[in-house]
């Protein structure tokens, strides 16, 4: 009986081990996320949220490569204006929701195969040019980013209630 007790207590012990350490990594991957959108705001002069056409309906001369997001070159948004349906500049009120809501991380964590992206959130730095992006597809949870936004780019996908907040009206055909 003492040895099935004593069995019985390591498997609890170990559990909690388990999951302390669980909570542990958890919390490092939040921590890691957390300074990296703060560093990410410090450098930010405004953000602008798009909402366009889905990409994969563009012409081949307006998006020759649907795995690379080609419509910002050398910091500029270059995009044809008639797959543009929102263009959003976000207020500092707005910016502060922005970077609480990606601080929070709510995503869901399911994804689909489509990629049919459809939003994009461009930060500008304090010489007007575009120094990180986050695209994403609603539809199906994918997401791209420029190599600096990496890291929360995940965080983004949660963000559809709050892009209607901030006015934006096209999520699709």
């Amino acid at each position: 009986m003492r040895v099935l007790s004593n069995k019985i207590l390591s498997n609890h012990v170990f559990s909690f081990i388990t999951f302390l350490m669980l909570v542990f990594i958890f919390n490092s991957c939040n921590i890691k996320i957390k300074k990296e959108i703060n560093s990410t705001f410090e450098k930010v002069k405004r953000i602008e949220i798009l909402a366009y056409e889905d990409r994969n309906q563009w012409t081949k001369e307006d998006n020759p490569d649907f795995l690379k997001l080609n419509y910002i070159q050398n910091g500029k948004l270059e995009i044809n204006k008639k797959y543009l349906r929102n263009r959003i500049s976000l207020n500092k009120e707005q910016i502060e929701i922005l970077k609480n809501k990606l601080r929070k991380c709510e995503t869901e964590n399911w994804a689909a195969a489509c990629y049919d992206p459809r939003h994009a959130i461009l930060f500008y730095d304090k010489n007007d040019k575009i120094f990180g992006y986050i695209e994403m597809c609603f539809d199906c949870n994918g997401r791209r980013s420029s190599e600096n936004f990496k890291v929360f780019s995940e965080c983004a996908l949660g963000l559809e209630e709050t892009f209607k907040e901030f006015g934006v009206t096209y999520f699709g055909e």
